[in-house]
């Protein structure tokens, strides 16, 4: 196992630790592989998502924020492709749409999306940087066997119901596709 994979792998055990001692159950991931893309995520509630954030030197108040408008999801992000000379998989996070019920469409929150609020509330730096690097990036390119780890955020308040429509290019053909039904956790 690589090291970066064995370090978030201990790091999203440690983020999942306090619903586990608490007996709440962590959510189902949804997984896809399609067209080049293949995606891992599920949402984190909001004990896991306040330690993690706590032990990260974010104050009490600005790790609250976080649980209660991040709408924040653990995910893998990579090519599906496995050989070598495949296609080159992108994914623009600001090219996805997030559909709570209401049906206004908006792009999920990304790193650029909170450094302003970060420093509105007056974050520390340590923290507000912990946190950039802890999201997936903006926009990324996988090459065959290729994969990233990060949080997404949809901006949404917990356990709001969404849709979540992804786009993609592959080889610099468009893809997407819409995963319906996605909660918040609570």
């Amino acid at each position: 196992m690589k090291a970066s994979a064995w370090l978030f792998s201990l790091l999203a055990a440690l983020a999942i630790w306090p619903a586990i001692a608490s007996g709440q159950q962590p959510a189902e991931p949804v997984r896809i592989e399609r067209d080049g893309l293949k995606l891992e995520m599920a949402p984190l509630g909001a004990d896991p998502v306040r330690a993690f954030f706590l032990a990260r030197g974010f104050p009490a108040g600005d790790a609250q924020h976080v649980v209660e408008t991040a709408c924040l999801f653990r995910s893998a992000i990579g090519s599906a492709h496995t050989a070598e000379g495949a296609p080159e998989v992108v994914v623009t996070l600001t090219q996805w749409r997030v559909t709570p019920a209401d049906g206004k469409p908006t792009a999920p929150k990304v790193r650029e999306d909170w450094e302003p609020v970060w420093k509105s509330r007056g974050t520390p730096e340590d923290a507000a940087t912990a946190f950039y690097w802890a999201l997936f990036p903006t926009e990324q390119v996988f090459y065959p066997n290729d994969y990233n780890w990060g949080f997404l955020t949809f901006g949404l308040p917990p356990g709001t119901a969404f849709d979540l429509t992804l786009a993609w290019r592959s080889g610099g053909t468009p893809h997407n596709t819409t995963i319906k039904g996605l909660q918040c956790a609570r």
